[in-house]
């Protein structure tokens, strides 16, 4: 019988806890290979500077946001607030953002954080206009103080998912700004969104 994935993560995370709690004299006792998973497994869970890379976006934003559905099209604007705050004892921001576009209410749930076994920063998005989960990879430039994600996005007019890129970079002790791009139907890439934050006094 295949045991679901749900209750082997269970399982694991009860194994993991007594190891991590277990006497010293216990350790002392696991083979080379146990003593090693053991050790990857920490350096897995632990958070680290990359983490700490993202605390400046903890706390509560006002932002404007304009979209473009093509390139040379005038934007649409709008505002909003994004509340970000970190979960699971640091390990992600969560983000949790309201606003409206086109005359409706729109709410969106974001997690950002740094996979410790990809060794790269990871995003996902879900909001109350679409039923996917938007999901990318990502880098960053410590000296540039910016961001660079790849992933997909649906693209509702054409029935599908098409690669985007986004650009997230600090411009100041209290703002940062997010721009997307995708490719067009020539074939070049243009930008469809921008959003600029400023942190809520």
């Amino acid at each position: 019988m295949t045991v679901p994935a749900i209750y082997r993560a269970a399982a694991f995370a009860v194994v993991y806890t007594l190891a991590l709690s277990a006497p010293s004299a216990q350790q002392a006792e696991m083979s080379t290979e146990q003593k090693g998973m053991l050790e990857k497994s920490i350096a897995f869970a632990t958070p680290g500077e990359a983490h700490r890379a993202l605390a400046g976006r903890a706390g509560i934003w006002a932002f404007e946001i304009s979209t473009w559905e093509r390139e040379g099209a005038p934007p649409e604007t709008s505002t909003g607030t994004s509340k970000m705050e970190w979960i699971m004892e640091g390990r992600y921001l969560a983000d949790t953002t309201t606003s409206t576009f086109q005359g409706q209410m729109f709410t969106g749930q974001g997690l950002v954080g740094y996979d410790n076994l990809k060794k790269k920063f990871v995003s996902s998005w879900i909001d109350n206009m679409g039923t996917g989960i938007v999901t990318a990879e990502g880098t960053y430039d410590a000296a540039a103080k910016t961001w660079t994600y790849r992933g997909e996005a649906p693209d509702v007019v054409a029935g599908t998912y098409v690669p985007v890129r986004s650009v997230e970079r600090i411009t100041g002790a209290d703002t940062w700004t997010v721009e997307m791009f995708k490719k067009g139907h020539d074939g070049r890439e243009f930008k469809t969104m921008q959003i600029d934050y400023t942190r809520a006094k």
